[in-house]
């Protein structure tokens, strides 16, 4: 049976009619309808948010049924006793309330009360059945549902067959997002394609479990990606929880990498261990694990992970990121403003002096000689203030220097002296513990296998500044050389840390805007897409908020971060409120690309990523 035929399966509920009493335009959804349903206890059970409901329309004739396919967005018990307004007499009010509370309770499979309804809210979702003599089909719809018609529930085969119509099974590169939150044995797919490429969004509030929702999503690509393309995922950890959060994925795939911008990321013993000292091995692993930022559930398992950490360490997946080696004159241009900051007086020309002979070597490339001989030719001004000759440049005879001077000389040694201690370290790291940014470039396009970069630093700013670096790289290598796959996504969690709506040109915001930007603008061309998670929605860079094509939403009791969803995709303020009945792990799930219904929220229940982890922990242990 083809994708867009339904065989001989079931396609209505019996014993489950409804009415069409109303159609209203809706600037959303195009239309809005109003669906009344008769009472009883089980309808009221059975009818969710989100199930799919059929309504014969004007294309309908002679020969073929046509019903337009609905979605239920909101449903609400009616009792016409007492209607929508308590307002009046309280007596009376109270003493209506007590009469019909059992109505609600005799009425469990037959309505036998008029005054009883359930009102339904329900939206299109631009697609038909064709029913005839001799098929059932599933087509576009390019009609309007007749008023008064008659309202039939599609049965879960039928819907499953609708909520993931052209989703292509055969290529391989597709993934289970959840399940139906109406009925939780009907998975709900992904094209992977289009999810990466044409961007990803993950809004909800405290809680809602963005985190938990994103590692789910990532280990069903990389698990579905065994079977096709590779996928490659980078992901810019700004709280230090995904190396938890992806500890199996991290240590099960052999291009898992964690990566830490800085060694104050990692705990003393990690850099001691990755320096050569094999001593501290179980103090490296020990620290790490109890210095991981866990979920509460995996708290009381915490112990477990020592094994994971150790064939992490074991697989060479714990990394340091090799600092690039850059130009003397870069290094200037960047800690240009530290020199000549504030009013340095007379001694401005020493400084101008020294920036300029500085710029005569800017060729050259930061080394620990080179930072030496500069940091030793700024102790010796500072001393002596003198007849100071910097290399084989200028002669400075003038004495004394401002307070000023001195202290931005000062600042400028501070940089330096942390930068030639880095180099010194970098130099003593084994090969294996070490990477650079051109290796993780290599490897994102590599299409041999899939790979999985978790990037965490001490410091937001330098965490901001390589998203920028490496992006750029990326793109760049990328266009130059008509590079198309394999598909990258790049992730930013707290998303609002790197793509605010206001950023300081000189700002390490304004580099990981940039490159966030330029990539949802332009990265598909070149198969690379971004990913974004938030519940901060107000706060996030517009222009790149509206890129994503796959949005994932949850609890949002904030209107201003609800607004910048709903301008963002085109959510109703009707659809909206299903979210605030989810509990942990339901989200609504709208795509115009990934999933089989173009546009129309489907609410789902994703995996519980914290059981995931647990079922690999014990598989660990049965291993031993």
């Amino acid at each position: 049976m083809s994708n867009s035929t339904l065989g001989n399966l079931e396609l209505f509920e019996p014993n489950r009619l409804g009415r069409l009493m109303k159609i209203e335009e809706n600037e959303y959804t195009r239309y809005q309808f109003e669906i009344w349903f008769e009472y009883t206890r089980q309808s009221m059970m059975e009818l969710k948010e989100g199930t799919l409901l059929a309504a014969k329309n004007f294309d309908s004739n002679g020969d073929e049924s046509h019903y337009s396919i609905l979605e239920l967005i909101s449903i609400k018990p009616v009792h016409y006793a007492l209607g929508d307004n308590i307002d009046g007499y309280p007596g009376f009010v109270m003493e209506a309330a007590k009469n019909i509370s059992s109505d609600w309770i005799t009425q469990e499979s037959e309505s036998t009360e008029d005054t009883t309804i359930i009102k339904c809210i329900a939206t299109p979702t631009e697609i038909e059945i064709i029913q005839s003599d001799s098929e059932c089909s599933i087509k576009v719809d390019k009609s309007i549902p007749m008023i008064g018609t008659a309202i039939k529930v599609v049965t879960g085969d039928v819907t499953e067959k609708i909520i993931n119509k052209g989703i292509p099974f055969e290529s391989g590169l597709i993934f289970e997002g959840g399940k139906w939150l109406v009925n939780e044995k009907i998975p709900i797919f992904l094209t992977t394609d289009e999810f990466l490429r044409v961007h990803f969004g993950i809004f909800g509030f405290t809680k809602a479990g963005k985190s938990n929702l994103l590692s789910t999503l990532i280990s069903k690509m990389l698990q579905s990606s065994k079977f096709g393309n590779p996928v490659k995922i980078v992901i810019f950890d700004l709280m230090s929880e995904f190396n938890v959060l992806l500890a199996d994925q991290l240590d099960m795939f052999k291009n898992g990498r964690l990566v830490a911008i800085g060694e104050k990321t990692y705990p003393d013993s990690v850099i001691q261990y990755l320096t050569g000292h094999d001593g501290f091995k179980n103090k490296a692993i020990n620290d790490l694990v109890f210095s991981s930022l866990y979920p509460q559930e995996l708290e009381k398992s915490k112990l477990k992970f020592e094994q994971i950490v150790g064939s992490m360490f074991d697989n060479h997946a714990i990394r340091v990121l090799h600092e690039s080696q850059i130009k003397l004159e870069d290094l200037v241009n960047n800690n240009r403003d530290i020199l000549t900051r504030g009013s340095t007086g007379n001694s401005g020309r020493f400084i101008k002096a020294f920036i300029n002979n500085l710029y005569k070597h800017g060729d050259k490339n930061i080394s620990i000689v080179l930072l030496n001989d500069i940091i030793t030719s700024i102790d010796t001004l500072l001393k002596e203030q003198t007849n100071h000759v910097y290399l084989s440049g200028i002669v400075l005879t003038d004495k004394g220097l401002t307070q000023t001077a001195e202290d931005n000389l000062r600042n400028f040694r501070g940089i330096l002296l942390q930068m030639f201690k880095t180099l010194q370290r970098q130099s003593s790291y084994l090969d294996h513990a070490m990477i650079t940014t051109d290796d993780i470039v290599d490897d994102l396009n590599d299409e041999n296998e899939s790979s999985l970069y978790v990037i965490q630093s001490h410091d937001p700013d330098s965490l901001r500044e390589f998203a920028y670096e490496l992006g750029n790289n990326l793109f760049e290598n990328r266009r130059m050389n008509g590079t198309l796959s394999p598909l990258v996504s790049f992730i930013f969690d707290e998303a609002d840390e790197f793509i605010p709506q206001q950023a300081e040109k000189d700002s390490s915001y304004y580099k990981s805007v940039s490159i966030a930007h330029m990539l949802a603008r332009r990265g598909r061309k070149f198969g690379i897409g971004i990913g974004i998670a938030t519940q901060r929605t107000r706060y996030l860079n517009t222009s790149i908020m509206a890129q994503p094509h796959t949005y994932l939403v949850s609890k949002l009791p904030r209107k201003m971060d609800r607004d910048v969803v709903q301008e963002a995709f085109g959510f109703s303020e009707e659809v909206f409120k299903q979210t605030f009945k989810f509990t942990k792990g339901d989200w609504l799930l709208a795509s115009y690309d990934a999933t089989g219904l173009t546009g129309v929220p489907i609410p789902i229940h994703a995996e519980n990523a914290n059981e995931r982890i647990m079922k690999y922990l014990e598989k660990m242990d049965d291993d031993l």
